[in-house]
């Protein structure tokens, strides 16, 4: 088992478990993932914080941006500035599972969790 967390935020991996093996959470909600949208949400992530990265020094100081980036099952919205961005991520109903979520990491996590996300993509903790 793997379990990394911070200040309104927690990824927990059991490769044990069949089904749901990755659990990912904020402050005041948590969502179990099966493999397939864990790793597609990993990678979405990771491409949407190299996009950010690759033009908020182009911002102004009050000048806000907005990101929107969608690989089914997941869209993902990243709402920030040059000095930080939040993530809201919406999980459409598909396949036989035929449900759905959305999701909310405010400004002041969301780096965490990307890095977290990165360092475990980079290392092959999938």
């Amino acid at each position: 088992m793997i379990k990394k967390e911070g200040p309104g935020w927690r990824i927990i991996k059991d490769s044990s478990r069949d089904n749901f093996s990755t659990l990912i959470g904020g402050e005041n909600w948590a969502i179990e993932l099966n493999k397939s949208e864990w790793e597609k949400l990993v990678k979405l992530v990771i491409d949407l914080s190299d996009q950010y990265n690759s033009v908020k020094e182009q911002l102004m100081g009050d000048e806000n941006i907005t990101l929107e980036l969608e690989r089914r099952p997941w869209l993902a919205i990243l709402k920030g500035d040059q000095y930080g961005w939040s993530l809201r991520l919406v999980l459409s109903a598909s396949g036989l599972l035929n449900r759905g979520a959305e999701v909310y990491w405010p400004r002041n996590v969301t780096n965490y969790v990307a890095n977290e996300m990165r360092t475990m993509w980079d290392s092959g903790y999938l």
